[in-house]
């Protein structure tokens, strides 16, 4: 509990600098999910997370052990901030990816966040986070990783306008391995949650 708190902490102090601001964004948490429960039983991120909250055999990995998605938002960026029982990067390559559906786009999860850590198995540097909105196509874009937190900025997608809302979060945690994006390939999922709260943007 007190490596979470200073994590979350440590994460607030990150968000105000990053926002040029003298405090961090109010956090809502859009999802909770069990601990112990990164044991690769689950859908393998096919489906919407609801079988996945086995907390026996044992974790597989710490590191992708999904706890907590907490969300927040400024005038310029939205936040969105995993936590896990221990921080990335682990020895192994792992990645995770958090998704939405847009406004009008229920069932899609078209908005997909996703950050890549470096470990055995590939041969990232340092950690790599990209946008990807499988209903409109184009390229990722390419998003700063601070810590676990996405800085995304709303300019990146329509999806991100003030008052919109960001539907139905899922997140998932996996083993990374080969190259940057997209040239890598996530394989295990050692953890999926269920569907969590939507969002809706403050400002």
């Amino acid at each position: 509990m007190k490596r979470a708190c200073s994590l979350f902490i440590g994460t607030c102090v990150l968000w105000a600098a990053a926002a040029g601001v003298s405090a961090a964004p109010k956090v809502t948490t859009v999802i909770e999910d069990p601990a112990e429960d990164a044991n690769g039983l689950n859908d393998q991120g096919t489906g919407d997370g609801s079988n996945g909250d086995h907390v026996t055999p044992a974790d597989a990995s710490t590191v992708t052990d999904l706890l907590s998605i907490d969300v927040s938002n400024d005038a310029k960026n939205l936040y969105v901030t995993f936590e896990t029982q221990t921080a990335p990067p682990a020895t192994q390559g792992t990645g995770f990816r958090v998704r939405f559906n847009p406004d009008g786009a229920a069932g899609s999860h078209c908005i997909v966040l996703e950050a890549f850590y470096p470990g055995a198995g590939n041969d990232l540097a340092a950690p790599v986070g990209q946008l990807r909105d499988t209903c409109a196509g184009g390229d990722p874009v390419a998003v700063k990783m601070l810590g676990p937190t996405f800085v995304v900025p709303r300019k990146a997608n329509k999806a991100f306008a003030k008052k919109a809302v960001l539907k139905a979060p899922q997140a998932q945690a996996f083993v990374y391995v080969g190259s940057t994006p997209p040239a890598g390939a996530a394989l295990i999922h050692t953890d999926t949650t269920k569907i969590g709260k939507n969002y809706k943007l403050v400002k």
